[in-house]
C-alpha cells in the first residue's frame, strides 16, 4: 500500500484502520479509512492544504470512537468525520480561529477525545488549552493563555494527581496542569515554566505526583512533582537530565 511520507500512525477500531495520510498529487491532507482485514480502502475523505516536504508531511494519529474520528492536520487543521461513512461533522483551523502558531516541524499534537469532548492546546494569545463538543464542534470551555506559551509538538495526557483529574500538557515555555473535571474545570490549575525551545515528547507520569518532561536540542529532560495544599496546586523540579 502506498502511502505519503512521514510519521502520521495508524489507529484501529471495530476491524477498521484510520490514518491521516498527505497526498502529495492532489495538495491535500487525506483522511483514509481501511479494512483491517484485507487492506481495500473503505473511504477517504481529503481537503486541500499546501504542505511542503520538512522531515515528510503527515505527523500524527487520529483519535477515534463509536460516535467520532478527529484528526489534527500538519497545518493545524482540525476535523471531525462519521467514523463509519466518512461524513463530514465539523472542523476546526487553529491558525484562523485561535491564532495558533504552526510549530516548526508542523503539528505534532495527536488529539484527545475524553467521553464527549475533545481537548486541543492551541496555543493562541488567548486560549493555551480547550475542550471542544465532539459532535457539533462547538467549545465547552477554554483555558486562558496567561503565561502567554504556544503550541509543541507535544500531546495533551489526562492525569490523576492528589485525587484531582487534569490534563497535563507540555507547551513551548512551559508545563501547565488543567482542571479536567468540578465547577472549574477548564482553570489552570498549575504551571511551570521551562525554556527549551523545541518539545516533542508527551509528559510521562509516573506516580506519587511525578511526572517527566523531556525537550529536544540539548534541553534533555527533568523530573517534575505536582503537589496540593488545601486545594492549592503546585509544581516543583526535582531534577533535571542533560542530554547525554
Amino acid at each position: 500500500m502506498e502511502l505519503g511520507e512521514g510519521y502520521a500512525g495508524p489507529v484501529v477500531w471495530n476491524g477498521r484502520v484510520y490514518l491521516l495520510d498527505y497526498d502529495e498529487e492532489e495538495r491535500a491532507d487525506a483522511i483514509r479509512c481501511l479494512s483491517l482485514e484485507d487492506g481495500r480502502e473503505i473511504w477517504r475523505r481529503s481537503y486541500y492544504v499546501d504542505v511542503k516536504r520538512n522531515h515528510g508531511m503527515s505527523r500524527t494519529v487520529p483519535a477515534v470512537t463509536d460516535e467520532m474520528l478527529v484528526t489534527i492536520g500538519p497545518r493545524c487543521h482540525v476535523v471531525c468525520l462519521d467514523p463509519l461513512t466518512g461524513d463530514f461533522r465539523w472542523g476546526i483551523d487553529m491558525q484562523r480561529d485561535y491564532g495558533a502558531e504552526e510549530p516548526l516541524w508542523y503539528t505534532g499534537q495527536c488529539l484527545l477525545i475524553d467521553g464527549s469532548w475533545v481537548i486541543l492546546a492551541p496555543g493562541g494569545p488567548d486560549v493555551l488549552m480547550m475542550a471542544v463538543d465532539g459532535l457539533t464542534g462547538e467549545p465547552v470551555w477554554t483555558t486562558p493563555n496567561t503565561p502567554g506559551w504556544k503550541m509543541s509538538h507535544s500531546s495533551i495526557i489526562p492525569m490523576t494527581i492528589a485525587g484531582r483529574y487534569m490534563y497535563v500538557y507540555s507547551a513551548v515555555g512551559g508545563v501547565v496542569g488543567v482542571a479536567a473535571d468540578g465547577p472549574d474545570t477548564g482553570a489552570l490549575l498549575w504551571q511551570l515554566p521551562w525554556n527549551a525551545r523545541v518539545i516533542a515528547p508527551s509528559p510521562v507520569p509516573l506516580g506519587d505526583g511525578r511526572i517527566f518532561i523531556g525537550a529536544g536540542y540539548g534541553e534533555g529532560g527533568m523530573m517534575i512533582r505536582v503537589r496540593e495544599d488545601g486545594g492549592v496546586f503546585a509544581a516543583e523540579i526535582l531534577y533535571r537530565h542533560g542530554p547525554k
